[in-house]
């Protein structure tokens, strides 16, 4: 513990021009529009690009948070990748983002064509910009932290992470009304329970690599305490697929670790099995005297989840090869407002792959899955454990639609992990210390 605060006090000043960032929004709003990326200059000429991603995914998690105090992240967010953008232009390691959204590109053409029949092509406009520029920018930013300061980026990386759930936590107990949603179910710093449910997830499987694979960089103390808290953040906000998709994604890792293609296998039967185990689902948690827990009243209308489905689908078939462009589904939803609050509905399909069809066709929906699909495969060249990552996500994406967004707090945590593992400086075995070279501008 003395060592860990050892750390962080070393990077003191960095952390504090992150709260500094934050304060700037809450209190002069407009302002850290301009101050932001002024600061943000400021540490790209030092090279601190650590601190520009990590700030980066700081304002993407507050831009989660349904709480009128950080309503500034919104529009910050955008203004950050805009920044980040052009900082890209002299960027010494293009390549590495280029080799991940290269199999992308196709999708990504579709993507755009079909704007030209949004109705909000504009706004679509941006979403699609702003997911390319999200997987041209964040790899390539990976690459350079784990050339040059890999330790370094791997601490403040995870600290981050637990940090944001730790102080959910702390809230439940100092201001519950702050982080309860609805006061009902816990959502941490989220915007929701469910937010927060894929946030543990996500964050369940960075941190599990990197303490796997840099077995020194944390004690086993420190390992336990980052569990519990993860583990706390998932069971206080009753997520479903926050919790099944963790339990998928552990169970890979341990079939995984025993045997590869053994493990693959099972999991694969597993995953296929998960219709099998949902049309049993109420009898299991009735026998196990948790139908409180995970909220049995709201399991046949899914929350209105099933409704809002039926209208997805109906749409689907009405634009079922190609659509109008990212937005569309908000578009059609949006007509169907008040039907949805009638049936409890709140958000969107919840559903990637049914939010992604909408939006783009059965053609986008396939060549989105593929450019992921080849990014999980490079990885797989150095870690069959990326499969793991796989099968959970398969899950999550099921019953969220997170990753049909860009600039949100949980898709950049899958790039990064995609970056990593398939980055051979990420492996110890393969390059047992970091370059210490300066990092190049």
């Amino acid at each position: 513990m003395i060592q860990l605060l050892r750390t962080v006090l070393l990077e003191k000043q960095n952390y504090l021009i992150l709260l500094f960032w934050v304060a700037l929004g809450i209190f002069t709003g407009p302002v850290a529009y301009l101050a932001v990326p002024l600061h943000m200059f400021l540490l790209q000429r030092k090279g601190e690009w650590l601190w520009l991603l990590l700030g980066f995914w700081l304002i993407l998690t507050l831009s989660d948070s349904r709480q009128a105090v950080f309503g500034f992240a919104q529009s910050l967010k955008s203004v950050l990748m805009l920044a980040l953008t052009f900082f890209y232009i002299t960027f010494p390691q293009k390549e590495e983002g280029f080799s991940f959204i290269k199999p992308f590109i196709a999708f990504f053409v579709l993507a755009f064509y079909s704007l030209l029949e949004n109705p909000l092509m504009f706004y679509g406009f941006q979403k699609t910009l702003s997911y390319v520029l999200l997987l041209l920018i964040v790899p390539g930013v990976v690459f350079l932290l784990l050339k040059y300061e890999r330790e370094r980026f791997l601490f403040h990386l995870c600290l981050m992470g637990a940090g944001i759930l730790a102080l959910g936590l702390v809230l439940r107990f100092v201001m519950p009304d702050f982080v309860i949603f609805k006061g009902e179910r816990f959502s941490g710093m989220l915007g929701n329970p469910n937010g927060l449910g894929i946030y543990s997830f996500v964050f369940l499987m960075l941190f599990t690599f990197v303490s796997a694979f840099h077995k020194k960089l944390f004690t086993n103390w420190q390992k336990i305490l980052v569990y519990v808290l993860i583990g706390l953040s998932a069971v206080f906000a009753g997520s479903r697929g926050g919790i099944f998709s963790s339990l998928l994604f552990i169970l890979g890792w341990f079939l995984l670790r025993r045997d590869a293609i053994l493990g693959f296998i099972t999991m694969a039967v597993v995953f296929a099995s998960y219709q099998l185990v949902m049309a049993n689902f109420v009898e299991i948690v009735t026998y196990l005297n948790l139908e409180d827990y995970f909220r049995l009243e709201t399991l046949d209308t899914g929350s209105g989840r099933v409704v809002v489905a039926e209208v997805a689908w109906r749409h689907i078939h009405e634009n079922y090869w190609f659509s109008k462009g990212f937005t569309y589904n908000e578009t059609v939803l949006a007509q169907y407002q008040d039907y949805f609050e009638q049936h409890g509905h709140q958000g969107n399909v919840h559903n990637s792959w049914l939010t992604m069809w909408l939006d783009t066709g059965l053609v986008g929906l396939v060549l989105f899955s593929f450019g992921w699909l080849v990014n999980f495969i490079k990885a797989a060249k150095f870690t069959p454990m990326v499969w793991a990552v796989m099968f959970g996500l398969l899950l999550s994406i099921s019953v969220e639609s997170w990753l049909t967004a860009s600039l949100n707090p949980f898709t950049i945590v899958l790039v990064i992990i995609l970056s990593m593992l398939a980055n051979p400086y990420f492996y110890p075995q393969l390059y047992p210390a970091a370059d210490t070279s300066p990092v190049t501008q």
